[in-house]
């Protein structure tokens, strides 16, 4: 492994970004956007524990963004978070809601053209992303707004809901690319993994965008 050059042109730049970023003040986190599946998933704590989550984040006058669905875990954190009294805004591509997938009553409901768009503006509405299980679609939103992060598209804090251990294997995996030289160690705190709705909320508090520099070799 080469080592790497701290006196590069690149090095300087990501160091100087990091001050700048440490610098500036952590903005107040206000919409929280959830991501999740779209089935309920077989163990019945992923159901309570996303009715859980939709009821604190009501409570503690936090809006819930997600991706605008009717069933699964999607369904039900918009109607756990509206039932306790709070907002959600529902986004979902043209496409889905012709197949009769969407939640259209929700507090605010946006469509967009491609699935694409949806991401770009579920990150353009939220202030934090919180993950909870799901099947390949919550993985690719999970890793998008992470690679973002990575490369500075965004400094928004992500949080893992590990329920019941159900991102271990994804978390080994992640730390299986930083041992294999593929990304620096520090990536692995651009995200929280909690397994508590206050760890979560923890782990929001006292996150710092941290861009390591990036070409370890």
């Amino acid at each position: 492994m080469l080592a790497i050059d701290k006196s590069s042109n690149a090095f300087l730049r990501y160091t100087k970004l990091n001050q700048i970023l440490e610098e500036s003040s952590m903005p107040t986190i206000k919409n929280v956007c959830v991501f999740c599946g779209s089935n309920h998933g077989y163990d019945p704590q992923f159901l309570e524990q996303t009715n859980a989550l939709g009821t604190y984040l009501a409570h503690h006058d936090h809006p819930v963004v997600y991706g605008g669905g009717k069933e699964g875990l999607m369904g039900a954190i918009a109607t756990s978070t509206m039932a306790a009294g709070g907002q959600v805004i529902g986004i979902i591509p043209t496409f889905l809601r012709e197949l009769g997938l969407a939640k259209d009553d929700v507090t605010t409901f946006i469509e967009t053209a491609t699935m694409d768009e949806r991401k770009d503006e579920m990150l353009r509405q939220s202030d934090a992303f919180i993950v909870l299980p799901g099947g390949f679609g919550t993985f690719e939103e999970f890793t998008t707004m992470l690679s973002w992060s990575q490369i500075n598209v965004h400094q928004k804090p992500i949080a893992l809901f590990n329920i019941d251990h159900y991102f271990d294997d994804l978390v080994a995996m992640m730390q299986k690319s930083c041992d294999a030289g593929f990304a620096p160690q520090e990536n692995m705190n651009l995200f929280i993994n909690a397994t508590t709705i206050d760890g979560i909320f923890n782990g929001f508090a006292t996150f710092k965008h941290q861009l390591p520099y990036k070409y370890t070799n």
